[in-house]
């Protein structure tokens, strides 16, 4: 198995954060933290420095592509994996091609978060 990551996750909505929480935990990951919106994960981001930001993109306020650019433009080597249940090719490749490592489409299957995070733990150490 590889390394624990220490995660935060950014959802709006409650219950996917507690079901990625979970599912994080299941698979022997840590979540540090976590916000219901863009303007609270740089705040979380900041304080916990995680390994890893997985990163709702439709959030109100301060969404996942503006959170995603304030991230990077705060650590240029922040690793986040874009987590989105609308897939729209245009948003998955601005995300891609502005820094984001994944994308991920929900609802979340375990094996495409075991394999987005096995492949960032072994860039993280």
């Amino acid at each position: 198995m590889s390394s624990s990551l220490r995660v935060l996750v950014v959802d709006d909505s409650l219950s996917m954060r507690l079901v990625i929480k979970q599912l994080l935990l299941n698979i022997g990951h840590e979540v540090v933290a976590e916000a219901k919106d863009g303007l609270e994960a740089l705040k979380q981001y900041m304080e916990h420095k995680p390994d890893v930001v997985l990163l709702d993109l439709v959030m109100p306020k301060f969404d996942g592509k503006k959170t995603l650019k304030k991230l990077l433009q705060v650590d240029e080597n922040a690793a986040v994996v874009i987590c989105s249940s609308l897939g729209a090719e245009g948003d998955i490749e601005f995300c891609l091609r502005a820094g984001a490592k994944f994308y991920l489409q929900k609802p979340y299957e375990v094996e495409s978060i075991k394999r987005a995070l096995n492949s960032l733990s072994e860039t993280v150490e």
